[in-house]
């Protein structure tokens, strides 16, 4: 209080002791600390902190070994993050429990069967509940053991609240990506998300990281060289820390920055990995945006190859439908040539707007029958050929539709031959 901390020592008073503040408020064990190796040289404080070289010497570093007990300052702030998460997690699991109990109805019979709550039951009295068949039923028991080993900085107190909200199951599904996720927000949303979505989320990262990492590893490999597959990427002992190192900064990014994009993994289940593992290539670090677009993972997956290969990251826009149109024509070519000329004749907000709004897409089925059955196409071919037209004759015998979207967006008149 002396030093300014008056709205902490406030929050100490109904807390006389060290367990206390751990118990309910260990987000505040980390400042505390952090204020008392400031205080050091305080008279009142100093003779906690002298080296054991020399009484009159105070210690300068967390790693510096102190007297009597030759132990460092992080050997006790260690200490102190071990206690307030095992501490807090304790508390928690106990107010469970008691909620629980209070609430008898729907335990079952390992909690509240036996012959004595039978005779309870037929003369009215309360039934007495076994706390520890309600307790292994917990679904955080056992997680101060599973977190302990990823408790390691002093910043982690302000965590401890959010770590104990995890499942067991989630928290061991985390393991060692604990390191990276250093912000409550993204806890937070680990402990909305169940077990399977945890891992679900968790493959998605790697699949990720092995799309990144795996094709720079094939693209530098000697040309003519047979391509590895993917398992045997898998068994290169040089990728695979690469592999692990790059999943966990991913799923870390995954709940740090990407959090809209859970709910299509928590949809799809495992099949969001594969999805994943196709727009990687092509989208990169913009894919969690993708997923969290609504209808743009369906459109990329159903755009036709040939449009798709055009149009690259802009093949999200394609509705549905109009790829549906497009691959009823005999030469889906011709649908991804009519998109070039879109491209070409409007802006790019324009041009999106020709790809899904409904409108446009009542423009895109009438695209079938005025092409099919009038031509072969080849977009390349040699003018002047009878049999085969190209793509400069496409574009003449296309004006009409071109006019017709222009139209639909607004962007025309019926009747008006000026260009937007």
């Amino acid at each position: 209080a002396d030093h300014g901390g008056s709205d902490i020592t406030k929050d100490l008073v109904d807390k006389p002791l060290v367990e206390d503040v751990m118990r309910t408020k260990p987000e505040m064990i980390g400042a505390l600390l952090d204020s008392v190796w400031q205080l050091r040289t305080n008279e009142k404080i100093s003779s906690f902190f002298e080296s054991v070289e020399s009484e009159k010497t105070l210690v300068t570093e967390h790693d510096q070994p102190i007297l009597p007990c030759s132990r460092t300052f992080a050997d006790t702030i260690q200490a102190h993050l071990f206690g307030a998460a095992r501490l807090y997690i304790k508390r928690q699991e106990n107010e469970w429990v008691r909620k629980k109990v209070s609430k008898p109805a729907g335990l079952g019979k390992e909690a509240t069967g036996g012959i004595g709550n039978f005779f309870r039951r037929l003369i009215g009295l309360k039934i007495k509940v076994n706390e520890e068949a309600v307790r292994v039923t917990y679904p955080s028991r056992g997680l101060y053991e599973v977190l302990k080993p990823y408790l390691l900085h002093i910043d982690q107190f302000k965590y401890v609240p959010a770590y104990a909200d995890l499942s067991t199951k989630g928290a061991s599904i985390i393991g060692d990506i604990f390191e990276n996720l250093r912000s409550t927000s993204a806890l937070k949303a680990a402990c909305r998300m169940s077990p399977d979505a945890l891992m679900n989320a968790r493959s998605c990262a790697q699949a990720y990281a092995e799309s990144e990492i795996f094709s720079e590893a094939t693209e530098n490999e000697q040309d003519g060289a047979r391509k590895r597959n993917i398992n045997e990427l898998r068994r290169d002992k040089d990728l695979a820390p690469e592999v692990k190192k790059r999943t966990a900064a991913v799923f870390a990014d995954i709940l740090n920055n990407h959090v809209e994009s859970i709910a299509f993994i928590e949809r799809h289940k495992a099949g969001a990995e594969a999805v994943v593992r196709t727009l990687a290539p092509l989208f990169q670090e913009k894919m969690w945006a993708v997923l969290a677009q609504d209808g743009a993972v369906e459109n990329v997956i159903n755009c036709p190859a040939t449009v798709a290969k055009e149009l690259g990251r802009d093949a999200r826009y394609v509705d549905v439908q109009v790829s549906i149109y497009i691959n009823q024509m005999h030469y889906p070519d011709i649908g991804r040539d009519i998109i070039k000329m879109l491209r070409a004749e409007l802006d790019e907000h324009d041009f999106h707007r020709s790809l899904q709004e409904e409108a446009a897409v009542k423009v895109w089925e009438t695209a079938p029958g005025s092409f099919n059955n009038q031509f072969k196409y080849q977009h390349d071919a040699k003018s002047g050929d009878k049999e085969i037209r190209n793509f400069r004759d496409l574009k003449s015998l296309a004006e009409p539709i071109i006019m017709e979207m222009k139209v639909a967006l607004g962007l025309a008149t019926k009747g008006s031959k000026a260009n937007k």
